[in-house]
């Protein structure tokens, strides 16, 4: 196999994971940048750290089952503690056609999904008041260490001789007669590669359009808010995610983390919170939570999401810009689909092929009717 010199832009949850992953596979020499002074410390700090499975992009969903499996089963020397906590989840979908929950529950192990009747239902969530009808419990899938599973693949990344540079900015994708050739960073200095990975999250979009891509991503700002310490919170309540009410809800540092599904486009070097959100917050948590009506807000923030068009992942080469290769358009689903994202663009960096509809459903082609 050849070994190539590939560059990652982005050293969030996706950089690193798809570090990991060239890795393993033994690729080549790979380096990745971080705008930041510190990994990992825009979205992939922010997520919510929910292992949920089942999505309404089988894609999505396939690449989730992957790394739940991997999280419940990490490899040797991967982390020195659990990565994921299977407090349960309880899941009342509406945006998930009934297909695609028969063809998901098909890939669960027999008795890890269920469906409780009203009275099970309020037996695991006697805090909740929200939409019932239609839900699901999942048995294995709850809290992701997240901060875990993220050291895990960037030490693992380091092991296999990756290297990561924080505090460098791209400003310039560099483009000679042959494709991309590698990048300009702020200050000046120039690092050629043979393959340019963008896994920068939020700032996909300027980076596609600096590259001369004609894809398009979206970053958009969700809130997410915990509640101070409340003796009356059970560390041990499922998660529960009711799409009919657009509400999440899980235990989190003694209080609940609460969100209300909020979406709205933003710049990312400007993704502040706002105030008016955070009483929509506690509005809706007086609404579908019991005891929530006066709780005290103890952290409140505003994390990053990206979409591609689509609203699906954009994993592979760019269909215009030779040596550009995508790891985008997540949407908030990083860090619960991270170790099948990195293995999936690993695959496809090193000519690999994987499953077809799996490929045509991730490839930059398919938003310009080119075969993936």
């Amino acid at each position: 196999m050849e070994r190539r010199k590939i560059l990652i832009i982005g050293g969030g949850i996706a950089g690193a994971a798809c570090a990991w992953a060239l890795t393993e596979r033994r690729m080549g020499e790979v380096l990745v940048l971080e705008r930041e002074d510190q990994l990992g410390s825009q979205a992939t700090a922010q997520n919510a750290g929910i292992l949920r499975t089942l999505t309404n992009h089988p894609a999505t969903t396939a690449l989730a089952l992957e790394t739940a499996a991997f999280l419940a089963a990490p490899p040797p020397g991967f982390c020195s503690v659990p990565l994921v906590n299977p407090v349960g989840l309880a899941l009342i979908p509406r945006t998930v056609a009934p297909a695609a929950i028969h063809a998901w529950r098909q890939r669960k192990a027999p008795g890890r999904v269920s469906t409780p009747d009203a009275a099970s239902l309020a037996a695991l969530l006697p805090h909740y008041r929200g939409e019932r009808k239609g839900a699901i419990f999942v048995h294995d899938e709850g809290h992701i260490d997240t901060a875990a599973l993220f050291e895990g693949f960037v030490r693992g990344a380091r092991r296999g001789g990756a290297r990561f540079e924080t505090g460098v900015r791209v400003i310039e994708i560099l483009r000679g007669p042959n494709g991309v050739g590698g990048v300009l960073l702020e200050g000046g200095r120039e690092l050629s590669a043979d393959v340019v990975v963008i896994a920068a999250g939020g700032w996909a979009g300027p980076l596609a359009r600096a590259a001369g891509s004609n894809l398009t991503f979206e970053a958009r700002r969700r809130h997410l808010l915990v509640t101070a310490a409340d003796d009356a919170v059970d560390k041990a309540w499922p998660v529960v995610w009711s799409e009919p009410d657009a509400f999440y809800a899980k235990p989190e540092s003694g209080g609940l983390m609460i969100c209300v599904c909020d979406e709205d486009p933003v710049d990312p070097d400007h993704c502040t919170p706002r105030p008016e959100v955070r009483e929509l917050v506690a509005q809706r948590a007086s609404e579908v939570l019991a005891g929530q009506g006066e709780a005290r807000a103890a952290h409140f923030w505003a994390g990053l999401r990206t979409f591609s068009d689509d609203g699906g992942f954009t994993i592979g080469f760019d269909a215009d810009v030779r040596g550009l290769f995508w790891v985008a358009g997540l949407g908030g689903h990083g860090m619960s689909t991270s170790l099948g994202v990195g293995r999936a663009a690993a695959a496809l960096l090193c000519n690999a092929k994987l499953e077809p509809n799996l490929e045509r459903a991730l490839s930059p082609a398919r938003f310009f009717g080119a075969p993936a």
